[in-house]
């Protein structure tokens, strides 16, 4: 069978890992897989020329509208299953209603697909598979998810298609995208975490071996020639015990700059120091909101701002730098509480940070709670696809123009963070709500003028470390296709070409 996977250009922003893996399991099993960007130039002329039996599609939430349309258009052209996974179908299994959905997966995705494309090829039902809902003749076959992967089956799993990714821009930053586990313990109000922990029978946080990662690591490094890894585990400081085995291996036989996501509530001296000493450069952590009663209330996140505080303090002192990631506009966000948010990040030193406001995400406990209390009418239009500059239209917020201005500045405020001082006082002192709105106005216009300079106009927006940033730009070194490989003993091999890590 040959499937299609589209995605777009945030989706490419880094490699899908949950894709990959799939995309592993099924070339392992003789399945063909192609790669197409909606997002870059004419998608239904790439459909055409590949011709696929299945079109597939992982979807968040706001991505959603988008590609309901784009999977219309290419049905249209193509006679071909749709095929659907993700948050979004996890969280919405009733969007098998939608117009032109098939079939949508409702878990993990490596084997329920791997068991939905050979049904298809041998001609066998696939009305019966767990964690597979499908339609057929406007009929709908819904089935109970199996377990979660154990953190043994996970160690079993062949690494994530690189390959995948091998036409992609993303492609050029030599980056190795890692998740050494999956799920988070945690339950804040805002995330999907506590909908995705109960969709499936098993264990929700599991662990792959230190072994399994690095041999992933070794075969990033010495057949793909990367250079920086990136992992994107929840929460990669959560388990201490396997983080003080992994890191001075990683230090000794890896040995290449890394980032990751910590809480600040799991940092310790000992873990900064270790991370330091592995090749850490970056971390990024949701400081969320200046507003402590708030971060707790509302959003869950029973994390201090002491703690905030001495976390990035530490991180500072040994020399990693911290990406601060932030939400403006949260039910109960006040002009103060939005003003505090900057004030923290400028206390914590924080190097680059994502400023985002808040997408009231239906299914969620906070969602949901915007829903019944603060106006959102709950349509998915309402929620731009990533990092909007603005709130839901509907939401209702006391000062909602304010904090909208507020939040669209704060990356102005963290580059000149000297200017902050003076704005805070004429944010609170000036006379009239309009000519608030006028000064914020003006220097989000001063702002939107530094971004298109780059970043050494506006050096607080996210951005790539500058060696990644150089190798990007610079001749790409020839790399052979790679077959799918797996780990054996510490060491990783290659299935086809019984390649061995020596």
């Amino acid at each position: 069978m040959h499937i299609t996977f589209v995605f777009d250009n945030i989706i490419l922003s880094h490699q899908p890992l949950g894709t990959s893996y799939i995309s592993s399991v099924l070339k392992e099993a003789g399945h063909q897989i192609s790669v197409i960007n909606m997002d870059d130039g004419d998608y239904i002329e790439k459909i055409l020329q590949l011709k696929p039996d299945i079109a597939a599609y992982t979807l968040a939430t706001t991505h959603a509208p988008s590609f309901y349309i784009a999977n219309r258009a290419i049905k249209k052209a193509h006679k071909c299953i749709s095929l659907f996974g993700g948050p979004h179908a996890i969280f919405f299994p009733q969007m098998i209603e939608e117009d032109e959905v098939d079939i949508i997966c409702t878990g993990e995705g490596e084997y329920p697909v791997l068991e939905l494309l050979t049904a298809m090829e041998e001609g066998r039902d696939y009305t019966d598979i767990p964690s597979i809902t499908a339609k057929i003749n406007g009929k709908i076959f819904r089935n109970a998810n199996r377990p979660f992967l154990t953190k043994e089956e996970l160690n079993l799993l062949p690494f994530p298609d690189r390959e995948l990714i091998r036409d992609c821009t993303v492609w050029n930053n030599r980056t190795g995208y890692i998740m050494a586990g999956r799920g988070c313990p945690y339950n804040c109000s805002y995330c999907f975490n506590h909908v995705s922990r109960e969709s499936q029978p098993g264990r929700w946080c599991r662990q792959r071996s230190v072994d399994n990662v690095i041999a992933e690591l070794k075969w990033l490094k010495d057949k793909y020639q990367v250079i920086y890894n990136a992992f994107q585990d929840d929460t990669f400081i959560l388990n201490k015990k396997w983080l003080m085995e992994f890191l001075p291996r990683y230090r000794d036989e890896i040995g290449l700059p890394f980032s990751c996501n910590v809480r600040c509530d799991l940092t310790d001296e000992e873990k900064v120091q270790q991370l330091a000493e592995a090749g850490c450069i970056r971390v990024a952590t949701g400081i969320e909101n200046g507003d402590e009663e708030l971060r707790r209330v509302i959003l869950s996140k029973n994390i201090t701002t002491q703690q905030i505080i001495e976390s990035c303090d530490l991180y500072n002192k040994y020399g990693i730098r911290v990406v601060g990631q932030n939400m403006f506009g949260v039910p109960g966000e006040t002009v103060e509480s939005a003003l505090s948010t900057i004030e923290l990040n400028i206390r914590c030193r924080t190097h680059t940070n994502t400023f985002s406001f808040y997408g009231p995400y239906p299914g969620t406990k906070l969602g949901n709670l915007c829903k019944e209390k603060y106006g959102f009418s709950g349509k998915l239009e309402e929620l731009p696809r990533e990092y909007q500059d603005c709130l839901a239209p509907s939401i209702k917020l006391d000062n909602k123009q304010l904090i909208e201005k507020i939040g669209q500045c704060a990356h102005l405020f963290m580059s000149y963070p000297r200017l902050f001082p003076i704005i805070k006082t004429l944010v609170k002192r000036l006379p009239s709500y309009k000519l608030k709105l006028m000064l914020l106005g003006w220097l989000y216009s001063i702002k939107q003028r530094l971004i298109r300079k780059g970043i050494v106009g506006l050096p607080s927006v996210w951005h790539q470390p500058k060696f990644i940033r150089d190798v990007s730009q610079s001749p790409q070194p020839e790399i052979p296709v790679q077959s799918v490989s797996h780990e054996k003993s510490g060491a990783y091999y290659c299935l086809n070409h019984d390649e061995q890590d020596e």
